[in-house]
């Protein structure tokens, strides 16, 4: 075999590693429910991601900037509010929600509040029809929990998206790993806070971010409730994701899947790492989803300046 056959095939195995679904590794020996203890005054650790910013969004002060459009939907085990911001006045509501796996899945905190510092710096940039609402960290307990693979459940020690209506059941399972579901459906205070949140007010679309498969996966729930391909297809081809079917494990009790038997399209984006925000294709994606729900017409100057 020659030099240059060689290191052709590391290269090539070296891709295959990277963008496999086996990504991240997981240890099968955690106890479901298991957590590290929380000394006084801990530092977030996020995987690369800003830990400031980290401890602003998941911290238990209750009192936002009166200049903010922010809100609280609900409280975490440990009292710490899960705060929304909202962008626009439109009919149709885009819901982005970020760290429902904490800590763990970092960067989608992070990349949840880029999409924050943007529109706050840029409101001309959410399209006539529509309204943003994002919520960063849907799993404020977990966010502080540092970067391990505890810090992915709330502070009893449940996986948030394994809480969830569609398809729930009492054994749950990430990759090899057995993880705690709750003791029923919707038995987390985040579930029932995103839950109410969703219902009293239906979304036209719903995006949860997570890392690092690195896809697009849309929910859907049996055969009633199938995937929403038109969604899929438009964030991949925005975002540059693939989007494609999630088959490398099964998945109970996952929120995208319980809004798809709502009626209401949601999707996964998987980041492709653990570190990166990888914000510029998300804002693509957003844009994209925009174009699609806003009322204004083709020639409207705020569609010709997004959707172009």
């Amino acid at each position: 075999m020659s030099r240059w056959t060689t290191l052709i095939l590391i290269v090539l195995a070296c891709l295959l590693a990277a963008c496999g679904a086996e990504r991240v590794s997981l240890p099968s020996t955690l106890a479901p429910g298991q957590l590290p203890p929380m000394p006084d005054g801990v530092t977030p650790t996020a995987n690369g991601a800003d830990d400031a910013r980290l401890a602003a969004i998941s911290g238990l002060d209750a009192t936002p900037d009166p200049a903010d459009d922010r809100f609280d939907i609900g409280r975490s085990v440990e009292g710490r509010p899960i705060w929304a911001w909202r962008f626009g006045e439109g009919e149709r509501r885009l819901v982005l929600v970020g760290a429902i796996h904490g800590g763990f899945e970092a960067n989608s905190a992070l990349l949840a509040e880029l999409l924050i510092d943007h529109f706050r710096d840029h409101p001309e940039d959410v399209l006539p029809g529509v309204e943003i609402v994002i919520i960063p960290a849907a799993n404020p307990d977990g966010l502080v929990r540092g970067s391990g693979v505890e810090a992915r459940f709330n502070a009893n020690g449940v996986d948030l998206n394994r809480n969830w209506g569609c398809e729930w059941s009492e054994t749950a399972v990430v990759q090899d790993m057995t993880v705690n579901p709750g003791t029923g459906p919707f038995s987390e205070p985040e579930s029932q806070a995103l839950r109410d949140f969703f219902l009293t007010e239906p979304p036209a679309a719903v995006v949860f971010y997570h890392s690092a498969a690195g896809g697009v996966f849309m929910g859907e729930c049996g055969d009633d409730h199938p995937a929403a391909d038109w969604m899929g297809e438009m964030l991949e081809e925005a975002t540059g994701y693939t989007y494609g079917q999630f088959d490398y494990y099964e998945v109970s009790g996952d929120a995208s899947n319980w809004l798809a038997a709502q009626g209401i399209p949601a999707a996964i984006i998987e980041l492709n790492t653990q570190t990166e925000p990888e914000f510029a294709q998300n804002l693509r994606g957003v844009y994209a989803l925009q174009c699609y729900l806003t009322s204004a017409g083709a020639d409207h100057p705020a569609v010709q300046r997004v959707c172009s």
